[in-house]
């Protein structure tokens, strides 16, 4: 199974977010538990302009397509596992109206890439949304993903950021993988990974706390080393 998610939000003082990090495509196989391949890339796109990552997850889960068989697309939209290549905007008359207003832009190149995917790998893309265990699994890859990318502008920039995380879970950091697993009960086995392949968390100092204003999720202050 394939899918992917954007996510990893930079937050502002007051524990708001403000861009969304970066967008992340996984393989993952049984056990359901891991990751077996994935694919990650920055965006640090504004959190009001973001639904075009959406247009980037499908892409990114194409690509990954290329290079690994699948049998399924597990895509993070929750329209009760329909085909995205059927998709109509129709089908998004449940949605409140802010929501659907800016769903109905992306739609249609949604339903575009579904149907080139199903026409050359003849594999569905279903619209499972979070019921869906490799969703997850892409969530929390995404948010180590997060944590090493808002490192590596850490750096650059000079100064602290404020990363917020997906609801209940927890990043370690060990010999340079980042591993973010699921608190949730049902989930205790399920994790994310990101490869530190150029020792950027070695240069950073993490500081790892409740976010106040949003209870079950977690926030990170990563900031430089001093030299």
């Amino acid at each position: 199974m394939i899918s992917a998610d954007s996510g990893g939000a930079l937050l502002n003082e007051r524990f708001e977010p403000t861009h969304v990090v970066c967008t992340v495509a996984v393989l993952v196989e049984p056990p359901y538990r891991a990751p077996s391949a994935l694919l990650a890339e920055p965006s640090f796109c504004p959190i009001d302009d973001s639904y075009p990552l959406l247009v980037k997850e499908l892409e990114l889960c194409r690509r990954m397509l290329e290079q690994h068989e699948a049998d399924v697309i597990h895509f993070d939209m929750s329209l009760r596992s329909a085909k995205l290549n059927e998709l109509t905007i129709s089908a998004l008359a449940h949605l409140p109206e802010r929501v659907r207003s800016k769903l109905a832009k992306v739609v249609p190149k949604l339903t575009f890439i579904a149907s080139e995917i199903w026409a050359s790998h003849g594999i569905p893309v279903l619209a499972i949304g979070k019921e869906s265990v490799p969703v997850r699994i892409a969530e929390l890859s995404c948010a180590a993903h997060a944590v090493l990318f808002s490192a590596r502008r850490a750096l650059e920039e000079g100064k602290p950021v404020l990363l917020g995380l997906p609801t209940s879970c927890l990043v370690r950091h060990s010999r340079g993988t980042l591993v973010v697993r699921s608190l949730l009960p049902a989930e205790y086995d399920l994790m994310g990974l990101a490869h530190d392949e150029e020792g950027i968390m070695e240069s950073v100092r993490v500081l790892d706390m409740p976010n106040p204003v949003a209870r079950g999720f977690r926030a990170l202050r990563i900031e430089p080393l001093e030299p």
